[in-house]
C-alpha cells in the first residue's frame, strides 16, 4: 500500500535546464513526456525499452508513443541504432548524446544574450547618468565616442564612469577631457578605478604643490626692494 511519505520520493532525476528549455529544442509537451520516459528507462546497455512501458500512464497509443520516438530522433535528441547480438538478433539502441550537445548549445546561445542583454542595460546607466551629469543630451557624436571607449579601447564601464566623475570635479566637463583622462590612464596601464583615484589624487597634490610654490612672493633685492615696506 502506497502512502504518502512514500510518493514524496523523486527517483526521476531530469538535469533542470532540460525542463527549462525543452521548448528552445523544438519539443512540445507531448514529446516532452516520452523524452523523460525513455531517460528513465535508461539502462547500462542502452537498450531501447518496450514501447508498452513507455505507453504506461499515458493517453497515448503505442502507435503515437513509436511516432513520437521517430520525431525525437529527427529532432535529434535521440539517436537510434540497429544492432545484431551475438544470437544474431536485432536490437535497437538508444544514445542521448545529441540531447545532451543540444542542450549545451542553447544553454551557451542563452548565456550570451543574458550578456548582451547586460551590457546593453549598463550602457544604458552610464548613458543616462552622462546626461545627467552633462545637464543635456548626449550628441551622436558623444554618444559614438562612448560606445569607442567601450567596444574598441575596452575601458569598463567603472572606469568612464570613474573619468566622468574627475572631469566634473576638475569643472572640465567635456568628451574630449574625459577622452583626454582616459587616454592618459591607458597610457600609464590603469584599468581600476583605485588605481584612477590613486592616479587622481597624486595629480591633484602636484597641483598644490606647483600652486603655493608660485604663490611665493619674489623680491627684487638688489634694486632695494623690500617685503615688509608694504
Amino acid at each position: 500500500m502506497y502512502t504518502s511519505d512514500m510518493l514524496r520520493d523523486k527517483p526521476v532525476v531530469i538535469h533542470r535546464s532540460l525542463f527549462e528549455h525543452y521548448a528552445d529544442l523544438g519539443l512540445n509537451e507531448k514529446q516532452f513526456v516520452i523524452l523523460i520516459k525513455l531517460l528513465d528507462k535508461e539502462n547500462e546497455r542502452h537498450l531501447q525499452p518496450p514501447l508498452e512501458e513507455l505507453q504506461i500512464g499515458t493517453s497515448l497509443s503505442l502507435q503515437e508513443v513509436s511516432h513520437v520516438i521517430n520525431q525525437l530522433s529527427q529532432l535529434k535528441c535521440i539517436d537510434i541504432k540497429i544492432e545484431k547480438d551475438e544470437n544474431y538478433k536485432y536490437n535497437e539502441f538508444i544514445s542521448f548524446d545529441p540531447l545532451y550537445e543540444q542542450l549545451a548549445l542553447v544553454l551557451n546561445e542563452s548565456k550570451q544574450e543574458n550578456k548582451e542583454q547586460q551590457e546593453t542595460v549598463k550602457f544604458k546607466v552610464l548613458f543616462q547618468e552622462f546626461e545627467s551629469t552633462f545637464g543635456r543630451p548626449l550628441t551622436p557624436l558623444e554618444v559614438q565616442t562612448l560606445s569607442h571607449w567601450i567596444d574598441t579601447d575596452k575601458h569598463s564601464n567603472e572606469l568612464i564612469r570613474s573619468a566622468l566623475n574627475e572631469a566634473h570635479s576638475l569643472d572640465k566637463l567635456s568628451i574630449k577631457y574625459i577622452d583626454r583622462i582616459l587616454l592618459n590612464w591607458k597610457k600609464k596601464n590603469i584599468t581600476t578605478v583605485a588605481s584612477s583615484k590613486e592616479e587622481s589624487e597624486k595629480f591633484n597634490q602636484n597641483k598644490k604643490l606647483k600652486q603655493n610654490v608660485n604663490a611665493i612672493p619674489i623680491f627684487d633685492w638688489v634694486n632695494g626692494e623690500n617685503p615688509y615696506d608694504k
